[in-house]
This record gives C-alpha cells, sequence and structure tokens, in this order.
C-alpha cells in the first residue's frame, strides 16, 4: 500500500487509506482542530541532551516529510520550546512563527514545496523539564542515604509530544522514531527501543557524558514515545519468545522489581499463546515513576506506572 511518491498512506481509523474512506469524518470534521492536510511525517531522527540539574534539554530534529499537495510552508504542533536554527531542505528557513494560543510552530520555506517529493525538515530548540507530570518533566525521590535526587521521563499522552519535540501530535500521524539520549555517564538512558550504540565523551567542563542511540522504532503515534533518564538498579528475564523483559528500580531496591518481573514475563508469554500473535517489539521495559499522574502509561516497549 502506498501514498504519494512511494510513502505509507495516512490511515483512517478502520484501517483504510484516509483518502478511500467515506464512513469516517476526519480531517474535514469541522469540530476538529487539526495541523494542514498537505503533508505529514515519514520518521522523525531525535537528538536531545538531557541537563537534568538544570531542569532542561536541548534538542536537534531531522524529520522526513511527505507533501500532498504544494505548500509555501511547515505547522507542527509545539508547546514551550524555544526555537534556534531551522532549514527545510538544507536551506534556512524564512520565518518561523509561533502560535502559544494554537501551540503550534510554522516555518516558512524558501521556496515551494511540491507535492509527490519528500521534504526534510531540521530544527533546533530548547525545553524545560518540567514539574508538571506531562511531557518530558522531572520528578524527585530519595536515595538510600536520604538524598534527594532527579529522574526525568515522559508522559506524552495524549497531546503532550508537542512539549518535547516539534511534532505532528496527531495519533493519526504515525511516523518511525529514531532517537538518541545525551546524559551524564552515570545515568541510565531509555526509550521504546534497546540500545543500538553507545558513544562516551567529556563536556566542555571535562565532566563524563555518553550518548546512547536508539534502534528505530515501528510506525507509532506520538503520544507512545518515551523516554526515562536516571539511576536505576534492574532485573530481567527473557520470554519463551526471548523477548527481554526489564524492570528498572531505585538504586538498591532491586527486589522491588522481581514480582512485576514475574507477572511482565507470564502475561507476555500468555498473550502470545493465546492471539498466536508474537510482540513485535525485541523488549518491554518497565518503570516506576515516583511522581506520576496517571495510573499507568502503556508506551509501546517502555511501561512506566506511579
Amino acid at each position: 500500500m502506498e501514498g504519494v511518491g512511494g510513502f505509507l498512506p495516512a490511515l483512517c481509523r478502520c484501517g483504510k487509506p484516509q483518502t478511500a474512506c467515506s464512513t469516517h469524518p476526519s480531517r474535514g470534521d469541522a469540530s476538529r482542530v487539526l495541523l494542514p492536510s498537505h503533508s505529514y511525517p515519514v520518521a522523525y531522527d531525535l537528538k536531545l541532551k538531557v541537563r537534568l540539574d538544570d531542569h532542561a534539554f536541548d534538542g536537534v530534529v531531522e524529520i522526513r516529510i511527505a507533501v500532498t499537495s504544494a505548500t509555501a510552508s511547515l505547522t507542527l504542533h509545539a508547546k514551550d520550546l524555544t526555537f534556534g536554527v531551522a532549514s527545510i531542505d538544507g536551506v534556512d528557513v524564512v520565518s518561523t512563527k509561533v502560535d502559544d494560543d494554537a501551540t503550534t510552530v510554522t516555518f516558512e520555506a524558501s521556496k515551494i514545496l511540491l507535492p509527490g517529493r519528500e521534504a526534510r525538515l531540521r530544527v533546533e530548540y530548547r525545553g524545560v523539564l518540567n514539574n508538571a507530570m506531562c511531557g518530558f518533566y522531572r520528578s524527585t525521590y530519595t536515595n538510600l542515604r536520604g538524598e534527594p535526587k532527579l529522574m526525568a521521563s515522559t508522559q506524552f499522552e495524549s497531546i503532550d509530544a508537542r512539549r518535547c519535540f516539534p511534532c505532528w501530535d496527531e495519533p493519526l500521524r504515525k511516523a518511525t522514531f529514531k532517537t538518541a539520549l545525551t546524559v551524564p555517564a552515570h545515568l541510565t538512558a531509555l526509550s521504546n527501543m534497546p540500545e543500538e550504540r553507545v558513544h562516551s565523551h567529556y563536556d566542555e567542563a571535562s565532566a563524563p557524558w555518553k550518548t546512547v542511540e536508539f534502534m528505530e522504532s515501528p510506525r507509532m503515534s506520538t503520544y507512545l514515545l518515551a523516554f526515562c533518564v536516571g539511576e536505576f538498579d534492574v532485573v530481567a528475564m527473557l520470554t519463551q519468545n526471548k523477548v527481554m523483559v526489564r524492570v528498572f528500580t531505585p538504586p538498591g531496591k532491586p527486589e522491588l522489581g522481581t514480582f512485576a518481573l514475574k507477572c511482565a514475563v507470564a502475561a507476555l508469554d500468555k498473550y502470545d499463546e493465546t492471539f498466536d500473535l508474537p510482540y513485535p517489539l525485541p523488549k518491554s521495559d518497565m518503570v516506576a515513576i515516583p511522581e506520576f499522574a496517571a495510573g499507568a502509561m502503556e508506551n509501546w516497549g517502555l511501561v512506566t506506572y506511579r
């Protein structure tokens, strides 16, 4: 099934290509506020440097975009982000306009983007690790020595991925995600997919850091993307189908994850058997977050809960 220019088409909730479904209202539904229909994401390449002590992060995102009708601009969702250099197809944008009320940002291209061709948007920006338990946010916990510690995690459902990176923050606009987290060397960095490689390096003050690159995800909605950064212990076990299940706990308390680990492995094995449909990812991680607004969040490959 191909869309414009060989790209996968946007799908209706019934599974048909959106342009072929006359049953369900979509972009033409006046009761819904959606981004323009002239483009949609194909793949995100997202790099974040997490400055936990500063309650902030620096981001660079490169997005492959399918253009379905001619347009001179690209409008994405964004909230509480500060933008730097942006380019489309390697050429700096004419302007960057933020609409705080609509929580969007519009990048004006230097030339008309034509349908059937792929565009590439690159954006440098900064964000805040808030304490509002939404988007990319920080939590505080106490370690075994009674010292306060910080960790960072995400809660993107339903529309808070836009607090972490400019994106099409609508469940229909699915894409693949390639992510990398740069963190202090002593911290653990997690995302939906397994690590692909780790680079060790030093910052300007000669402090040790590392960049953890993750495998590309399957095509999915923005609200399922997830990150966790902090100090953890871990317990792990393989399912019968060789899926790695891991439970991350506060340092010094790995025994707290044993029950959850056994339950998760048993559940995945039972689902595989019952539905005759193997779990599609290489791993399934679980992390308990000390400050968490919901009961749990079904991030694909990185489940978080209170």
